[in-house]
Formats: structure tokens, C-alpha cells, sequence
């Protein structure tokens, strides 16, 4: 009985000390890379069809250029393959490996991945420190990389300043067809697999939706399997509104009531026509001076044309009333007898049409303009 007590009690004493000796002897995770497959080579691909499992995080759209049809994005790209040259097993709770090192991400396959629609790629500091790779026992990897760019972004202003826009990032494989690497949409804990950070626009868009979608380009080298993601991005038309439309309108009925100025004081009429198409064609032109020249027309070209005609509408009214005014005996008080028909002077007459015809026209031109720009 002491015989069997005193060995239970070395029993405890021997697991006791060597617990901190195997605990110290954990292999590291760039070890356990190490070690996984002595005759792993980067450079081929795994075995069969590989698939790859992506989700996008867009971090900030620093800039969105009208001129070139390019947008500057910064953005995450996750991917999730398996890779059954990579399992492994190790006696502690570990759920996965890292990738720490330069070393380590020189010894993984990774896809080809390549962005598109890439105009140009601005190198991320810290290249360590924007590369994630994570290496599960069953051989799935998770792969994480940042990436900073200006991207292709066909754009069409002719609804400029209420315009709209689909810019996408396209993600492919650069060298693998389709039946070696397919690309897939994937959605972890977010209910879609293109994701927008809050504060990611700040260069005047405003995000109306996010889709993603997938596609297959035929080439004459085969067939390439892409994913892309689309934000659709509305521009904020606020300050023209603030600065020129609202502007416009209350000048373009100032203009209209400007033909209640009597006749009689051309000079008066003339002043204030002056200051008012000053001021409309001003502003216009000041509007007009920060959109890029295009082939076509815009909503702002239009609204632009449109108060240059209602000025010169208005300048022919007074034109004309004034030399009808002048041509004719205009004293009806005289002739007439009454004050009471002065509508009958030739002069009241015409700025009666002129001022009708102009308010209509106006009326008429605001309710076509926005009911097809905000249509």
C-alpha cells in the first residue's frame, strides 16, 4: 500500500514538472508552417478545382474624377479557399495558424487575384501590416489583403447635377480559367457580401444601393470567371440648389414682374433689367465653368439655355413696349378721359402680353424641367 502511494505521489510530481516543459515546447505558428508539408511547392496550384470565397470591404472612396471616369477606393478583399496540402494537427486549442512573416506568405499558394478594371494602384505603408493569412487544421485558408486604387468608372453627366453612377470593382483570376479557379460571392455575418464602411463617402456622392453580381468573360485563351461589385452612387446636387436653382428662380420671377414697371420710366425698367441678367447669367456661368467639356448636352446646360432665353425674352418685351410706347400718343388720360382706361395705352397692352406670355413660359419650363430630372 506505501509502495503504491509513494508511486502516485512521483507520478504527480513528474507530470508537475514536465507540464511547463511541454507547454514551452508549443511549436510556433511559423514552426507549424514549417512543418506541414515538407515537399509543399507555392507554385502549383492545389489539386482539382479551386474555389474561392470572397467578400469585399470598401474603406474609403477618397475621390471620384468626372474628367477621367475614374474613381480612387480603398478597400479589403477576403478570400476563403481550401487547400488539403495545408492540414494539419497539433495537441493544443489553437483554432488556426498565422502567416506572421514575409517568410511564411513566401512558402503559401495564394490565387492570382488581380482588380479588372485597375487604372492604377497607390502603394498601402506597411505592406506587414496590411496582409492577413490565417491556416485552419482542415485546410481551409483565409486570406486578407488591402489594396489602394483608382479604378475605371464610366460615367454619364447628361443628368448632371442629378446624376447617377455604377462604379464596380471586378475581381478575377489573371492567369486560371475557370475550370481551375472559380471565383464566389460569399456573406459571413453581414447580409451582403459587399460591404460600405459609414463614412466612406465624403466627395459629394451619396450611396443609394450595393450590388454584386457574377460574370464570365470568352477569350480566346478560355474562359474567365469574375466577381463584381457595384455601389451606385447619387451626387448630392445641395449646394446647386442653394447657389444656383433656387437663385434662378426667384430672378426669373423678378424678371416676370418686371413688366408691371411702368413704361413711362424706362430708365428705372432698364436699371433693374440690367442688375437681374447680370446676376442670372453670372451665376450660370459660374456653374457652368466646373463641369468638364462633353460631347453632349446636360440638365445643367439646359437650365442654363433656358434663363439666357427668358432674359432675353425679357429684354425684347421691354424693347418693344418702350418703342410702342414711344411711337404712339400714350397720354390716355388726355384722349381718354379716365384713368380708369389706361389698360387701353398700347404701351400696358404689350408689357400685359409680354409679362403673360414670359410668367406662362416660365411656369411651363419649370414643371417640364423637374418633373424630368427628378423623374
Amino acid at each position: 500500500m506505501k509502495m503504491m502511494r509513494f508511486g502516485l505521489l512521483l507520478l504527480l510530481v513528474l507530470e508537475m514538472v514536465a507540464y511547463p516543459t511541454i507547454a514551452a515546447e508549443q511549436p510556433s505558428d511559423s514552426e507549424i508552417i514549417a512543418r506541414i508539408a515538407p515537399n509543399y511547392n507555392r507554385q502549383d496550384i492545389p489539386k482539382g478545382k479551386v474555389t474561392i470565397f470572397v467578400q469585399l470591404y470598401i474603406k474609403d472612396v477618397m475621390k471620384i474624377d468626372i474628367d477621367a471616369n475614374t474613381w480612387d477606393v480603398e478597400f479589403i478583399i477576403r478570400q476563403q479557399w481550401e487547400d488539403s496540402r495545408l492540414q494539419y494537427s497539433i495537441a493544443d486549442t489553437r483554432e488556426y495558424i498565422t502567416a506572421s512573416t514575409l517568410g511564411d506568405f513566401a512558402t503559401i499558394w495564394v490565387p492570382d487575384t488581380f482588380i479588372t478594371n485597375s487604372r492604377a494602384e497607390t502603394a498601402v505603408p506597411m505592406e506587414r501590416a496590411n496582409k492577413l493569412l490565417r491556416i485552419f487544421p482542415y485546410g481551409k485558408i483565409m486570406y486578407s489583403s488591402r489594396y489602394r486604387m483608382t479604378l475605371a468608372c464610366p460615367m454619364s453627366l447628361s443628368k448632371f447635377p442629378f446624376d447617377e453612377h455604377n462604379c464596380s470593382i471586378r475581381i478575377g483570376s489573371y492567369a486560371h480559367t475557370v475550370d481551375r479557379i472559380d471565383y464566389s460571392w460569399v456573406v459571413y455575418k453581414s447580409k451582403t457580401p459587399v460591404i460600405v464602411a459609414d463614412n466612406a463617402l465624403h466627395a459629394g456622392m451619396n450611396l443609394v444601393n450595393v450590388f454584386s453580381h457574377e460574370t464570365t468573360a470568352h477569350v480566346g485563351t478560355g474562359d474567365y470567371k469574375s466577381i463584381v461589385g457595384t455601389l451606385l452612387l447619387q451626387r448630392n446636387p445641395y449646394s446647386y440648389k442653394v447657389s444656383l436653382f433656387v437663385p434662378n428662380i426667384l430672378l426669373g420671377v423678378l424678371l416676370g414682374l418686371s413688366f408691371l414697371v411702368s413704361h413711362r420710366a424706362p430708365h428705372a425698367r432698364m436699371l433693374l433689367l440690367a442688375v437681374l441678367v447680370s446676376l442670372v447669367i453670372g451665376q450660370n456661368y459660374l456653374a457652368l465653368r466646373n463641369v468638364p467639356i462633353l460631347p453632349y448636352r446636360t440638365c445643367l446646360d439646359c437650365w442654363s439655355y433656358s434663363m439666357a432665353a427668358f432674359c432675353v425674352l425679357a429684354v425684347i418685351g421691354f424693347a418693344i413696349s418702350t418703342s410702342v410706347a414711344q411711337f404712339k400718343d400714350c397720354d390716355m388720360e388726355e384722349k381718354l378721359g379716365s384713368p380708369r382706361k389706361m389698360w387701353k395705352d398700347p404701351g400696358t397692352k404689350t408689357d400685359l402680353i409680354f409679362g403673360s406670355l414670359y410668367l406662362v413660359s416660365f411656369i411651363i419650363f419649370q414643371i417640364a424641367f423637374w418633373a424630368m430630372t427628378l423623374a
